[in-house]
């Protein structure tokens, strides 16, 4: 039988009273959860130091409450489906993490169910890297060097910014490869716990965020958790309207632009130079941050990627977050972010308290992968991967009637189908295919013609299966 820990004043009401709201909290704080079972009245009575039909009463008042069940002959549980009026007053007291990490844990689930159930053969699942192509013998030996260094350093708690080597190698790799030089590193959670932070930190109830109307859902809803609104920026074949940009601005309310600038989210389209100019222009004049995501840069394939926002900043407005989900694994949960000066005490501070660090093995391996060349090894293997099977989806996809732009990189192709995607995928999961409709990727969550189609995890013979049970042949 479970012990509770409970703390009760009985000063200032009668013992049994005293005892229910104990359980109570017990309850709303998570101690005690849906369909648990409480101890017996004589165990509890024992631990309050009282009479067991004081625990009794106790009982029976949280029963006629809601809060919980019981029956004869059998024990007091946690009732399945909590009183009302407990969800409301829970959802005002959630903290802003806690909501955050509800809204991302709901969009998760809903993910989960359309990927992982047995009835899809085929996922054209977006950002998924080819998990089967990750060197894990490799990767593996990695682990091992790194449980060669002292286990106090391993296994206890450390520097909330991350461990020392893989900070130093992932500012070595952004200065080497992206151009992003004088900025302080933070790992973090992936970047899904980085837009959290910054949002947390820039905004609250009533500020307005920029974004791309097509965009990406899970950020979006870390924004929110701030109270923070969203405002659509349209986005055409070049990326986030600049013009309608500086219109948001000119309101005044606007206190953050998150933006996906290469490969953008879901079009796959690249913001041009010049467009990047007046974003950054714009970002100066109104002295409004840019929080810069860039999620899987070095899959480009004609010619070199774009250097990031963040690589020309002299304002120091410009908040870059990375992640290596693509380059890993997703379940890794790590990423991080280079940062101004100026956020990088107050965003560590924020770390601390929201999730305390990341897991130090795991961190010193990457490290270590890193420092022996491991990281851009792979990488250049998957970018001519990717490449190919860009490349053949392409191809493939001249046998149907449909339109799309071939993106300079990325691991997904934007196809205009000329008909209700949401339709399309309804249709395609008949058939045991997983496709992403527009509609999940718009602000305004009304249909549209697009697939978000992923090439990255499949390969060429299964892409061509799945392709024909979406279409028929033209």
């Amino acid at each position: 039988m479970k012990h509770v820990t409970l703390s009760f004043d009985c000063t200032a009401k009668p013992r049994y009273l005293a005892i229910a709201e104990a359980l109570r909290q017990a309850i709303r704080q998570g101690m005690l959860v849906a369909g648990e079972v409480l101890p017996s009245a004589r165990a509890l009575a024992e631990q309050c130091a009282c009479h067991r039909h004081t625990i009794m009463a106790a009982y029976n008042e949280l029963v006629a409450e809601g809060w919980i069940v019981g029956k004869e002959r059998s024990a007091y549980r946690v009732i399945d489906t909590l009183p009302d009026h407990f969800f409301a007053a829970q959802q005002q007291a959630k903290s802003a993490e806690k909501l955050a990490m509800d809204f991302v844990f709901a969009r998760q689930i809903e993910t989960a169910d359309l990927i992982s159930q047995d009835g899809f053969t085929h996922r054209f699942q977006s950002g998924l890297p080819d998990l089967r192509c990750f060197p894990k013998t490799e990767f593996k030996s990695c682990w091992s060097d790194a449980f060669k260094h002292p286990f106090e350093q391993l296994l206890g708690y450390s520097d909330c910014a991350g461990h020392a080597l893989l900070r130093q190698e992932i500012a070595t790799y952004l200065r080497r490869v992206r151009s992003v030089v004088n900025r302080d590193i933070l790992i973090t959670h992936g970047s899904q716990e980085a837009i959290f932070m910054v949002g947390q930190l820039l905004l609250k109830a009533g500020d307005h965020v920029a974004v791309e109307a097509l965009g990406y859902p899970p950020a979006w809803e870390a924004l929110r958790a701030s109270g923070a609104e969203l405002i659509g920026i349209p986005v055409d074949q070049q990326g986030m309207e600049i013009d309608a940009l500086a219109k948001q601005l000119k309101k005044g309310k606007i206190k953050l632009i998150y933006t996906t600038p290469l490969h953008q989210y879901p079009t796959t389209v690249t913001l041009p130079i010049d467009r990047r100019l007046a974003l950054y222009d714009l970002a100066a004049q109104y002295q409004v941050p840019i929080l810069e995501d860039d999620y899987d840069h070095e899959f480009h394939y004609r010619s070199q990627p774009l250097a990031p926002l963040a690589a020309h900043d002299p304002c120091g407005l410009v908040i870059y977050a990375s992640t290596f989900s693509k380059v890993l694994y997703p379940s890794a949960r790590c990423g991080f972010m280079a940062l101004p000066k100026k956020l990088f005490g107050p965003l560590v501070e924020m770390k601390r308290i929201i999730s305390r660090q990341n897991d130090t093995l795991l961190q010193l391996a990457i490290a270590l992968w890193m420092q022996q060349g491991g990281l851009d090894r792979h990488m250049r293997k998957m970018r001519r991967l990717y490449e190919a099977r860009r490349d053949a989806m392409a191809e493939a996809l001249n046998h149907y009637v449909v339109d799309w732009h071939l993106p300079d990189g990325g691991m997904a192709i934007w196809v205009d189908c000329h008909q209700d995607t949401q339709q399309l995928a309804d249709k395609a999961r008949q058939n045991e295919v997983y496709v992403m409709p527009e509609t999940q990727f718009r602000l305004d969550d009304q249909p549209g013609t697009h697939l978000r189609l992923g090439f990255a995890n499949q390969t060429l013979e299964e892409c061509m299966q799945g392709l024909a049970k979406i279409w028929k042949v033209k």
